[in-house]
């Protein structure tokens, strides 16, 4: 039989195989289920094409579901929307065909079960209508559903909007149709997608149920299929148990990318275990607080000269190498043979301990749970508009965010595969990216500003590459431009976030990143920021304050610190909101700029100066390839100014610039009490492997 979904955007949402449609052919395979719907459009839209798109395809069940554009509109009386719609249902039936009403605007289902008024999204036009279309509905015998989205409203992880549900809230929506389904097309729905992943492992286990044989993931010569790759976690799992005598270990791992670390993610998603990721730039002294904090039960590390590493781990720790040799154990070893010991795992475990950058202070364990990292997973899809058939490039340090948050979790939700390197030479990468004809590029601006500079970056085939997204550090805008000229199909996303952000907050993409290319962009949907003066007053647009991000925003605290956390909480109107350090802006149309941290502000002579802007301005030369700024003491005839402005600046190859360049190019930008007092030129600036610039080793 022949199902047609008629409908607005409500019908099309969720993306490539994530409408509700989608997820109902999946579960009824022997039938045909078409979606006919087209965002923004009203009851007048569906009758001028009803008969060229709807009748015209003879269908035996037509899916009606319009109103929401109706209303949102409010043009025509509620009674002419009504009459449309039983229109619709009329010639529908005369042209032989049965008939589903699928209503949005009854109550929902609240947290505790009770069916409640929904608030957003309905007034008295919308409490007429649903009457009347319930009417419409009995009169003719149509089966009638009032809400679709009984089970999803107020819960953020099923929305890619206020108003669209994403791929994972249409699982909902199929839910409410599916029975109805069955009863008109006289057959059970098979078990697919019904579940809402509510873990780590729930996403994984879906995976390797439903795409067996497809690629999982691609690292040097080694690829596994989903199958494959459960097969060999499911044995590292075994022996992390045994390693460690933990159900759930906790175990810390300093290793460089590769399949061993994705191995391990997924062994431990099964055992409902902790990640650790340990940053390889980390000293003893900053590694040593780590272990003495966190305890871990395993370590895994490369080999003997680990050093760090090793010495932090105590005499409780089972430590393993992948290179073995000096007394170390085989990392080949952990996988065993057995029955995997599988606990119970709540959305609200602990899944990851993210550590904060050590390379200026001692760092701290933010804490990812599950809960946390799935709607991550919902935000990394919606801000890099992901989809399923995606080959995503890991290059990025996979004790990083990006990659254990966001690539790997997503690579599983959508069954696509994951191609890990640790090779960041920018021929090496764009050979890569030709050969497995990767779509998504996610780094650090350092690299891709070794990319553009290439003089053979044409010899490579990047028409795979769909896009590229960048963040941790800031963007010179030339290396924007540079990539826009270089890749000119592919779309450029600027993206940001914080450690202690359970999501990335902002996305930069289309054609505002090349409006705004120094922007970090628009708040993602169910985040919430504020920009406030040191007294905690919203600040106006284009005025410089304080990022703040709502409680609700931020992870639930750091690993046996209590209280850390809630030193940097402030409120504001009654309502708590975390003060990230940084300085920032936004314009009146939403964008954020991001201004430097505030110990970043430099005073000099009482005037406020943003090393960021700065450092945005010697990148703007074409002659220096890198810059950073830093306030230093003033001292001698300067000394009334309290602070001096230090630039470090590295060059182009091949360009020679003198202090007095520098300057020059600064005064066509600047005002003179922000040009650079000293000028010291350097081969490259020091960074850390996740790209950022490491200030504390300039002197």
């Amino acid at each position: 039989m022949k199902v047609v979904c008629f409908g607005d955007s409500l019908t099309t949402c969720g993306g490539r195989n994530g409408r509700y449609s989608d997820i109902l052919q999946d579960r009824f395979p022997q039938h045909q289920i078409l979606n006919c719907g087209i965002g923004g459009q009203t009851f007048v839209d569906a009758l001028e094409r009803l008969q060229t798109d709807i009748l015209s395809e003879q269908p035996d069940i037509v899916l009606v579901e319009f109103g929401a554009n109706d209303w949102w509109r409010d043009e025509r009386p509620n009674t002419e929307w009504a009459a449309d719609l039983e229109t619709v249902v009329m010639r529908c039936q005369e042209a032989g065909a049965k008939v589903v009403v699928v209503g949005v605007f009854w109550h929902h289902r609240a947290g505790n079960g009770d069916l409640t008024e929904k608030i957003y999204g309905i007034d008295e036009r919308a409490v007429e209508f649903r009457e009347m279309e319930r009417a419409i509905a009995e009169k003719h015998g149509c089966e009638y559903i009032p809400n679709h989205q009984i089970d999803i409203i107020n819960l953020r992880c099923f929305w890619g909007d206020r108003n669209h549900p994403n791929e994972n809230g249409n699982r909902s929506v199929a839910n409410q149709i599916e029975p109805i389904l069955e009863k008109m097309l006289g057959c059970k729905a098979k078990p697919i997608r019904r579940d809402h992943p509510q873990t780590t492992r729930d996403m994984w286990d879906e995976a390797v149920v439903l795409a067996p044989d497809q690629l999982a993931v691609v690292c040097g010569e080694q690829r596994l299929t989903f199958a494959e790759a459960d097969r060999q976690a499911a044995r590292l799992a075994v022996g992390l148990q045994r390693a460690s005598g933990v159900q759930r270990p906790r175990v810390a791992v300093f290793l460089p990318n590769g399949m061993e670390y994705f191995l391990l993610y997924w062994a431990l998603a099964k055992i409902g275990g902790v990640v650790v990721p340990l940053n390889t730039w980390l000293k003893q002294d900053s590694m040593a607080a780590i272990f003495e904090n966190i305890s871990p039960d395993a370590l895994v590390v490369q080999s003997i000269l680990d050093k760090a590493a090793l010495k932090g781990a105590g005499d409780e720790c089972a430590v393993v190498s992948v290179k073995p040799g000096d007394g170390l154990a085989d990392f080949a070893d952990w996988f065993e043979d057995g029955d995997v010991n599988v606990p119970d795992i709540d959305p609200d475990d602990i899944s990851i301990v993210m550590h904060t950058s050590g390379t200026t202070s001692t760092p701290k364990g933010a804490v990812m749970r599950h809960s946390d990292l799935m709607f991550n997973v919902m935000t990394t899809i919606n801000a890099q508009k992901f989809a399923q058939g995606e080959v995503h490039l890991i290059v990025n340090p996979m004790f990083h965010a990006t990659a254990l948050y966001s690539s790997l979790p997503v690579g599983a939700y959508q069954k696509s595969p994951v191609v890990i390197t640790a090779d960041t030479s920018a021929d090496g990468l764009m050979a890569l990216i030709q050969k497995e004809r990767c779509t998504t590029f996610l780094t650090v601006p350092s690299i891709l500003q070794r990319i553009v500079a290439m003089p053979n970056l044409a010899d490579f085939d990047a028409s795979s590459l769909r896009v590229i997204g960048y963040a941790g550090s800031f963007m010179p805008v030339k290396t924007v431009r540079a990539l826009q000229a270089a890749f000119p199909e592919v779309a450029l996303h600027n993206f940001f976030g914080l450690t202690e952000t359970i999501s990335a907050t902002h996305a930069l993409d289309g054609e505002a990143a090349e409006e705004r290319p120094d922007s970090i962009g628009r708040l993602l949907p169910f985040v919430e920021a504020l920009i406030v003066d040191e007294d905690g007053v919203v600040a106006e647009p284009d005025v410089v304050g304080e990022l703040l991000f709502a409680r609700e925003n931020i992870i639930q605290g750091y690993i046996n610190q209590p209280g850390r956390l809630e030193e940097a909480l402030v409120e504001i109107d009654g309502r708590m909101w975390f003060n990230t350090g940084d300085l920032a802006l936004r314009d009146e149309e939403g964008y954020f700029f991001i201004r430097g941290r505030k110990k970043d502000m430099i005073i000099v002579g009482g005037e406020n100066v943003y090393a960021s802007e700065l450092e945005a301005a010697l990148h703007r030369h074409e002659g220096i390839r890198e810059a950073a700024v830093k306030g230093i003491p003033a001292t001698g005839v300067r000394e009334s100014l309290g602070e001096m402005i230090k630039a470090y600046v590295a060059l182009e190859p091949g360009m020679a610039l003198t202090e007095t360049d520098v300057r020059r190019h600064c005064h066509g930008i600047l005002p003179s009490y922000k040009i650079p007092h000293i000028i010291e030129f350097l081969d490259a600036l020091p960074r850390n492997p996740s790209g950022k610039v490491v200030k504390r080793e300039l002197k």
